[in-house]
């Protein structure tokens, strides 16, 4: 089982990778991975003794726990929801932002400490597909015994983490990714959105909020999942 005061610091900690000074922050619903109880005790305990920190280095964290090959210059492959949100992050800088571009970035800087890349998680504890439920094999926490118990527990206290962090450090640009969960990240927001050139959009005096499409979606048609992301970093480049 799962060493509970570690298991509760954890999920009350830590929120993502990254640099909480990044102009675009993405948040994303949560994390893969937490295939078995050896996995995740790794992951927690590798967390643990890195200092529990609220945002962790991403590539320094993946060495740690084993799977450092996502970081490992040269990069073979880019992660496959990571890489549309590295493209929009590079053309919002002004650089290339094609699949080699993105898979340089992910081993050079994606998601670093002091890498002005931020990536976050609305749930903490990693999960294959949210059609898994692992949890209440690897703990007797009661609000581990099913997913909704797990969400009804941990999403209020989540969000308002989440919006005190965007209310502190002020990010241009937060980028929610996958719209099946619109109405958590309108919670964060503060805000309804409103459709704008095909993305639900809303703006707050400091950070112009957005709601996509998750990375990993697929869109018909020759060239259109890339004219998609392209949109999102010309409109991160200008806070539209």
């Amino acid at each position: 089982m799962l060493n509970q005061n570690t298991l509760d610091t954890f999920m009350n900690t830590f929120i993502g990778y990254g640099d909480f000074n990044a102009d675009t922050w993405f948040i994303g619903m949560e994390e893969g991975g937490g295939n078995s109880l050896e996995d995740v005790q790794t992951r927690i305990g590798i967390w643990a003794e890195r200092g529990g920190r609220i945002l962790e280095d991403c590539a320094e964290y993946h060495h740690a726990i084993g799977v450092g090959h996502l970081f490992t210059p040269p990069v073979r492959a880019a992660q496959r929801t990571w890489d549309w949100l590295m493209r929009a992050q590079l053309l919002s800088e002004g650089k290339a932002h094609d699949i080699t571009t993105s898979k340089v970035m992910q081993g050079e800087r994606w998601l670093r400490s002091g890498s002005k890349t931020c990536g976050i998680e609305l749930l903490p504890l990693p999960s294959p597909k949210t059609s898994v439920w692992h949890y209440n094999q690897f703990s007797n926490d009661p609000i581990l015994r099913n997913r909704a118990s797990y969400k009804a527990a941990m999403l209020p206290t989540r969000i308002t983490a989440i919006k005190n962090a965007i209310n502190t450090h002020k990010p241009r640009n937060v980028v929610f990714y996958s719209k099946q969960y619109q109405a958590h990240w309108q919670q964060i927001a503060g805000k309804d959105f409103v459709e704008v050139d095909g993305l639900q959009v809303t703006h707050s005096r400091d950070t112009s909020f957005f709601c996509t499409m998750h990375p990993a979606a697929q869109i018909k048609g020759a060239g259109k999942k890339i004219a998609y992301w392209e949109n999102i970093g010309r409109r991160l480049a200008g806070s539209e």
